[in-house]
């Protein structure tokens, strides 16, 4: 366990992470066990007027099994009628965490299906049209929701084998003393309950069990480092439970710290070509997990467990503090400035902003906290470095005369720049290594010359092995629906870390071996995308059901489809694409620029599923191509980071966004069907010995349609059927077809000109190029 944790914080943190852990059990049907408890506690359910064993008695008897601490114990079986300090704090966490929730006892109904929170997100009045369903599993087998409800014995024996595989897990952990062996016990709750319902029985069971589980931990510790009045949390009690939710500026227990990095697009992107898939595996990983161990930093310095880190990814973190965490934020600031400054010399910092909350915010309108932290980094990222610039040690940079300076990181150096070598060094490990170990160390600022030096800086020492060693160490290499082996590892990393190895020598792909496998022109493209209104969608998708663990809930659920998931999936198809970054709720991979509209395709038609096809949530993206294959990444990465703001401006027939920006131009996905056919029409007819002049007319009529249109004139349609109607006349019989279908398409409504007909025919002209055909 955390060094300097008491015994009765030892006891609220596992009585809080358990104390409804009696849900997922009871759902397994089985009888003879119901009986047993039955029988244990008799006493107290007829004293209680229940008429068998509740969940609080399912609960109480694993802990009596597998946890052996009778406070433990105690705390569980009593978090409803509280009878003591630690009882009372955790009825208190439970109550806010799910308070629209009513509390009964479920095994009265049938066991049910977790609720898609993306089933719930409204907009305008629109929203999904059905309910899905997450399926009964564990993370790891990332199945899509489902509109299909289960039959009862269905689900039984699947609640029965998910516990089995719980149960057999959890009797693993050795001890609850040890920190790594309650990081354990966390990613193992995690794992078996994101995707089980919180309740269901007269109330919608759109909360996971792990987003309850983990959010009355993070609430409990602050009330319990916050409030040591019983009397105030009696009376807090008891409004709760009679549906009041305390006034504004009442409980007064938290803090709600959001951890923000900036630069990220120069830090990642501006990189030599040579090495650079290294590089860039090296530095997005370097973001994902430095915001990681800044926000771990924090808890372990302030002996908070890990469920007070409600969220990582997309390049920040939310933390709930306890509220005298407030005055502490400048100190850890400054620490932060200090090693980010020594670094990166001022071209990546993290920013760290704080908001108090009270018991109201959380129950009523927790994203509202979020947006405060939010525009609280905002406010800070107008003064970088503030307390390195007020005590002038932001100006003692001292030049090294004689010594060269790094163009990617402001470094000086000899020979070459070690920490920008580094990152390779670092992406290496990650795409070779089968896992990577953890040692905690003491957390203070080093003389850094490589990227592993900031880690030691906040507190950890990395390791990248073959074979796991005992100790924190997260598997690198598990594969898709592959069971997750508790013995070796603690858990699994939620970033990308796949790149394709060459068969024969076992190098790292570079960039020119991606631009060769491209079909057409021999050169890379990238993608990028994020989710349109996101920020909508967290302050009002959710309607007036606002509270933490529905927020934490659907921050999870996309988390976990721009992680592993999206990787996974990705790779059985696209072997020559890969991730530069996936996380929180935007992407950007890298791949042969052939393979990438196809891409951009996929990811939506998953993303559609994963949120049961609700119109509300969406994604545009953009793609662009590099000139060639040694282009630099950074300008391309910029001109499509441009393109998708553009595409997210895309106006259209009254929508707006929604929308694929190929190469500049913005097609919106209602469109994209007929962009795909007219392509792949041209590439089938080019493939049948169709001469390439077949592409000139196109041209040649989109040419003349901007001169109609800027003259005013009706487009001379006849120009285009004259010109394919004598193609069509040189062409072989298998080709005709595709011709008189390719006419067909190009000719709208008002004999108009298809809109989008030069981008089809460039894309099909570049796909079908020859080696040594000129641009």
């Amino acid at each position: 366990m955390h060094e300097g944790f008491s015994k009765e914080e030892k006891i609220l943190l596992l009585a809080s992470v358990l104390h409804d852990i009696g849900k997922f059990y009871q759902r397994i049907g089985d009888e003879n066990t119901k009986a047993k408890i039955e029988k244990e506690y008799s006493t107290l359910i007829k004293s209680e007027g229940a008429y068998g064993p509740r969940h609080q008695e399912w609960g109480a008897y694993f802990c009596e099994k597998n946890v052996g601490i009778s406070e433990v114990i105690s705390a569980v079986r009593n978090h409803h009628d509280p009878i003591n300090m630690v009882d009372l704090i955790v009825a208190i966490a439970d109550k806010i965490s799910a308070y629209e929730r009513e509390d009964i006892d479920e095994d009265k109904g049938k066991a049910k299906q977790l609720i898609s929170i993306f089933s719930n997100i409204e907009l305008d009045g629109i929203g999904a049209e059905k309910l899905h369903y997450k399926e009964i599993e564990p993370i790891y087998k990332y199945r899509k929701p489902t509109d299909e409800i289960l039959s009862e014995k269905e689900c039984e024996k699947r609640y029965s084998g998910l516990w089995k595989e719980f149960e057999d897990n959890f009797k693993k952990i050795n001890s609850y003393d040890d920190i790594t062996e309650l990081n354990k016990l966390l990613y193992l709750l995690e794992e078996y309950t994101s995707n089980i319902p919180s309740a269901f029985y007269y109330s919608r069971p759109d909360i996971s069990l792990w987003g309850h589980l983990k959010s009355t931990c993070a609430i409990a510790f602050c009330i319990f480092r916050e409030e040591k009045d019983r009397g105030k949390l009696e009376s807090i009690h008891n409004k709760l439970k009679r549906k009041i939710i305390p006034p504004k500026g009442e409980g007064r227990y938290f803090c709600l710290v959001k951890g923000d990095i900036s630069g990220i697009q120069d830090f990642v992107y501006d990189t030599k070509m040579d090495g650079a898939t290294k590089a860039l595996r090296g530095r997005s990983f370097y973001i994902s997990y430095i915001m990681d161990l800044i926000a771990k930093y924090i808890l372990r310095t302030e002996k908070l467990p890990l469920t007070n880190l409600l969220f990582s990814g997309g390049g920040h973190f939310y933390l709930l503090m306890p509220a005298s965490f407030m005055e502490k934020v400048g100190e850890y600031q400054k620490f932060i400035d200090e090693v980010f400054f020594e670094a990166h010399k001022g071209r990546l910092s993290v920013l760290l902003g704080a908001v108090e909350a009270d018991i109201n915010d959380l129950i009523c309108n927790f994203p509202e906290k979020m947006d405060e932290a939010s525009r609280e980094v905002q406010h800070k990222k107008t003064r970088k470095f503030y307390e390195l610039v007020k005590n002038k040690s932001i100006f003692e940079i001292k030049e090294e005369p004689g010594k060269n300076v790094c163009p990617h990181c402001g470094r000086y150096y000899d020979d070459e720049c070690h920490f920008c070598i580094s990152f390779e060094e670092l992406g290496e490990d990650l795409i070779k290594k089968r896992c990577l170990y953890e040692k905690h160390v003491v957390p203070e600022k080093l003389s850094i010359n490589k990227c592993f030096d900031v880690f030691k800086c906040f507190g950890v020492e990395v390791e990248f092995l073959d074979i796991p060693k005992k100790g924190f160490c997260y598997d690198l290499k598990k594969e898709r629906h592959e069971k997750f082996d508790f013995d070796s590892f603690i858990y699994y990393l939620k970033v990308p870390t796949y790149m394709k190895l060459e068969e024969q020598s076992g190098k790292i792909i570079s960039f020119d071996e991606i631009s060769k496998s491209a079909k057409g022109i021999k050169t890379w493209g990238i993608l990028r995308g994020d989710v349109d209104n996101l920020g909508r969608i967290f302050r009002e998708g959710l309607k007036d059901n606002k509270t933490i663990s529905r927020v934490l809930t659907l921050s999870s659920e996309l988390s976990v489809f721009f992680g592993k998931y999206l990787e996974d999936v990705i790779k059985e198809e696209y072997e020559y694409c890969y991730a530069i970054y996936a996380g929180g709720d935007d992407f950007f991979f890298v791949g042969p620029w052939d393979r990438m509209p196809y891409l951009a395709f996929e990811i939506r038609r998953l993303f559609k599923e994963y949120t049961g096809h609700n119109p509300v949530l969406n994604i545009s993206m953009s793609f662009e191509i590099s000139p060639d294959e040694k282009f630099p990444l950074y300008k391309v990465a910029i001109e499509a980071g441009e393109h998708l703001d553009e595409a997210k401006a895309y106006e259209r027939e009254g929508m707006r966004k929604n929308c694929f920006s190929f190469c500049g131009c913005n097609i919106g996905w209602e469109e994209i069907d007929k962009f795909i056919k007219v392509k792949e029409l041209i590439v089938s007819a080019l493939n049948e010995k169709t001469p390439r002049s077949l592409l000139n007319i196109i041209y040649r009529a989109v040419e003349d349609s901007k001169i109609s249109e800027r003259r005013n004139e009706i487009f001379k349609v006849w120009k285009l059927v004259y010109y394919i109607s004598r193609l069509k006349q040189r062409v072989r019989k298998d080709a005709k077809g595709y011709i008189e279908e390719i006419q067909d398409l190009l000719l709208d409504k008002g004999n108009k000109l298809y809109k989008f007909a030069y981008v089809s025919a460039r894309w099909a002209e570049l796909e079908t190029r020859k080696a040594g055909e000129g641009n």
